[in-house]
């Protein structure tokens, strides 16, 4: 399993041919999970070949030796970026590299995903409670520093986690929603996961935006979600490549 879902590289050359391995399976985008291992030049080279073969590289990287390898090598993005500094914020943005926000974890998300079989004790809750009263703070004011600082950022949901009760969208959307409480205005949550995400991944051509031209996916809500984020919580109606997949209004007009 993991030779199927990492290619590890070891120099330059073997950098090179990950990346000409994953561009023959027509990939869309090339990933890297960077640490304290991986060179500037190794990260130089995989980032050089993917631009060659017209695809963006975007960075796994959340300790500051990480960012900062994947700011020197000119990464298109990084992402999570947790430890990120006020410094390396600046660099980012003076090179126009993205950040993809990722609040998954913020606010207790671990204790919210254990299943409820499993047994935790009264000291072990109050310990993790403590842990994550720490990481949304720390958060919160990451989220703030991103914002004062210029830099491009998107938002992803980090949603490889099963929720129990939620399908993957809802849970997706429900971590998104944490943007807000961490202080960002509702329209910019909105743009990070649209036209942000859209011109980070090169595909501002395709999808993004509500545009002649660009594929026909698109959700509906009930309300106004710059009133109330939560609102993207309530899905109603979903198109899939101009065909409609979901659509709640027609059901309830129909009754």
């Amino acid at each position: 399993m993991l030779q199927q879902e990492f290619l590890l590289i070891d120099g330059a050359d073997q950098a090179r041919q990950a990346v000409r391995r994953n561009a023959f399976q027509n990939v869309d985008v090339i990933k890297v999970t960077a640490d304290e291992n991986l060179t500037v030049a190794e990260l130089t080279a995989v980032i050089e070949e993917a631009h060659h073969e017209h695809l963006k590289v975007a960075v796994h990287a959340v300790d500051n030796v990480s960012i900062q390898t994947a700011i020197d090598a000119r990464a298109d993005s990084i992402e999570h970026g947790n430890e990120v500094t006020d410094a390396q914020l600046k660099q980012m943005r003076d090179k126009g590299i993205f950040l993809d926000l990722t609040p998954t974890f913020n606010d207790g998300f671990y204790l919210k995903i254990t299943e409820p079989s499993i047994v935790i004790s009264p000291a072990s809750r109050a310990d993790a409670a403590s842990r994550n009263a720490r990481r949304k703070q720390s958060y919160d004011q990451l989220v703030q520093r991103v914002l004062k600082s210029g830099v491009k950022f998107a938002a992803g949901s980090d949603m490889c986690w099963f929720y129990p009760g939620k399908s993957r969208g809802q849970a997706s959307a429900g971590t998104l929603v944490k943007l807000r409480d961490a202080g960002m205005p509702p329209l910019d949550v909105i743009r990070s996961i649209t036209t942000n995400a859209a011109e980070m991944l090169g595909w501002q051509d395709r999808v993004g935006a509500v545009e002649p031209g660009k594929f026909a996916d698109l959700v509906a809500i009930a309300g106004d979600p710059i009133a109330d984020i939560t609102e993207l919580e309530r899905v109603r109606f979903v198109m899939k490549d101009g065909q409609v997949i979901r659509n709640d209004f027609q059901d309830n007009h129909s009754k």
